[in-house]
């Protein structure tokens, strides 16, 4: 066929004379299948759609990648140019709050051990006692900087998470700069550190006065110290709780310098240490008595910390919690829990947990056998204050009980913290090893997790399921320096080879797919015979067969999309028969005439 003419007299020889039964109206046929070009348009659009959506559907990125977080932080001060890098690139990890200027932030800023705590933007103390809500004692110590008796002003707050502590910037004439972190030491328990560094950039000796500003209500008696060259303070007085119990409670405070000097170019250090303590008053009567013994708890505290040693073990306990981490983008799932709320609360928790005088050895069987706690958003709601820290704790801790974490939660702070990142992804630990109890029906986007303990070997998992088909990949991979201990994984149902972790910190990749009923993604273990155990166990006990695994569903979507190519193109199908022979001098009408 060359042409409409010959494919209109090859079709009216067909349909005998050219009138469709089905039709009131002769339907000039070759018109209406003559390959005009906007009739290509539209077909070949209709199939490129139908299979953009059906592949589309069908198929998942074997190593998709989360979105990357680009961070701009605005009204950057200047003056701290040199930390801004770093600082954005935490800010995109989720791993540090920052807050520009001198007013309050949003977040609560508060760094704790377990004892005493302290809200450094108000310098307001409190102790932790145990089985009790917060002790506020009224007690604010904000530290002042001067600069030729000119104040130097707070020009930016940080909440580091990783870090447990709490850094204040301030910024002076000559981009002059004070750094305060503020932490609660884990090696001591009742003290709190502000570690001070001043940077110098001109080319003149600078001398800065420092001056504790103290607003206490610990002022029935105050006494004066002297540790090696520094003085002190030591305040104490009857405290009452929030149920209007009575408690004794001491504060004693030690800065290292009042006035330094500091060479152009230069950085000059200055500290200062607050210990607390309080201890619950029973009879009023032994006021006085209680009074001496706390005040000389503190003092004792003050004079046997040794200053250049206490930075350096902060840094290594928090880096020994931080062995083991969560990172998480829920992309479009909106029943996960958001991925600051959940930082923010971890940070909070492993700050409040107050370990046990006497650990007892985990029993990490058991642990964590509840439902993941990633789309449990109740768990994870935004704390305003340490009495609602408190609360929470006390929460979670009933929560990891009923979990069978209580050996963990009655052990160290970190098995406390493994405890929660095992809660949040449904980590559970079996006679048959270690398996990751997510169900991809229910989650959409991206979890990291890195330091699992099992085994004593630390495991790094990361989990990615794409929405709607509820496919994706689940690596696993361990630390490279755990060489000597062999570890096996398998997949869903063991349906895939039983696979050993390499030994040099590479990871095994394994395909997520849903299964009815939910089966975990990932199975690990210390002997492969465990793993083939389990294979017969889950195809006997459960009725699993391998085949099970829902292969390719189709998706709502795509069956939306061709619902609307199909009514779309008998709308448009329609009107071409409409305009060719229902109108206009090509009418079926006009041309009988």
């Amino acid at each position: 066929v060359r042409d409409a003419a010959q494919l209109k007299q090859w079709y009216q020889r067909r349909v005998r004379g050219g009138r469709m039964p089905s039709l009131p109206f002769r339907v000039d046929m070759a018109m209406v299948l003559a390959p005009t070009r906007t009739r290509r348009i539209i077909v070949l659009a209709a199939i490129f759609v139908f299979f953009l959506f059906y592949f589309r559907s069908l198929s998942f990125k074997s190593q998709p990648a989360p979105i990357p977080v680009v961070t701009h932080l605005p009204n950057y001060p200047p003056c701290l140019n040199g930390y801004r890098a770093e600082l954005e690139r935490q800010v995109g990890n989720l791993d540090s709050i920052v807050t520009i200027g001198s007013h309050k932030p949003e977040k609560l800023y508060m760094v704790a051990n377990g004892y005493v705590a302290t809200t450094p933007l108000t310098g307001s103390h409190s102790v932790l006692l145990e089985g009790a809500p917060p002790l506020d004692l009224g007690h604010n110590i904000n530290l002042k900087f001067y600069l030729r008796d000119t104040s130097v002003d707070l020009a930016m707050s940080v909440l580091h998470m990783t870090k447990g502590q709490v850094d204040l910037y301030y910024v002076g004439e000559g981009c002059l700069t004070v750094k305060e972190t503020i932490f609660a030491s884990l090696e001591n328990p009742s003290l709190v550190v502000h570690h001070v560094t001043i940077h110098n950039p001109s080319q003149q000796k600078q001398t800065i006065t420092v001056k504790a500003g103290i607003d206490t209500h610990l002022d029935h008696d105050i006494q004066k110290i002297k540790v090696g060259e520094s003085t002190g303070y030591v305040y104490s007085d009857l405290v009452h709780g929030s149920k209007g119990e009575a408690y004794v409670a001491a504060a004693a405070s030690l800065l290292t310098h009042k006035i330094i000097q500091i060479e152009g170019g230069k950085y000059g250090e200055v500290q200062m240490f607050v210990s607390l303590a309080a201890s619950q008053l029973p009879d009023v009567g032994e006021r006085s008595e209680k009074l001496k013994q706390v005040s000389s708890q503190v003092r004792s505290d003050l004079n046997s910390v040794d200053q250049a040693a206490v930075l350096k073990s902060h840094h290594i306990h928090w880096a020994e919690i931080r062995k083991s981490g969560l990172r998480i983008q829920p992309l479009q799932d909106h029943l996960m829990a958001k991925p600051m709320s959940v930082n923010l609360t971890m940070y909070y928790l492993v700050s409040m947990f107050r370990p046990p005088s006497t650990a007892m050895p985990a029993k990490a069987s058991g642990c964590f056998k509840g439902s993941p706690t990633s789309h449990s958003p109740v768990l994870w709601t935004p704390i305003k204050s340490l009495d609602s820290a408190y609360t929470f704790l006390t929460n979670w801790s009933n929560e990891m009980n009923k979990g069978g974490c209580g050996d963990f939660i009655a052990a160290t702070r970190i098995l406390f913290h493994q405890a929660l990142l095992r809660s949040f992804a449904g980590v559970l630990e079996t006679i048959h090893g270690l398996e990751l109890a997510l169900n991809p029906h229910s989650l959409e986007g991206y979890i990291d997790l890195w330091g699992i303990e099992y085994e004593e070997v630390l495991i790094n998992i990361s989990v990615a399921v794409n929405t709607p088909s509820h496919t994706g990949y689940v690596k696993v991979s361990k630390d490279a320096s755990f060489k000597d201990t062999a570890l096996y994984a398998c997949d869903q149902i063991c349906s895939s080879e039983i696979t050993s972790i390499p030994q040099n910190g590479h990871s095994v990749t394994f395909a997520i797919k849903p299964t009815n009923p939910s089966t975990p993604i990932l199975y690990i273990a210390s002997q492969s015979n465990q793993l083939i155990e389990l294979r017969h166990l889950i195809e006997q006990h459960h009725g699993l067969e391998l085949h099970s695994l829902e292969e390719h569903p189709i998706s709502a979507l795509f069956i939306i999309i061709i619902a609307v190519v199909i009514v779309v193109f008998h709308a448009l199908l329609f009107h071409m028969i409409y305009k060719e022979f229902c109108s206009g001098d090509r009418g079926y009408n006009k041309s009988s005439r």
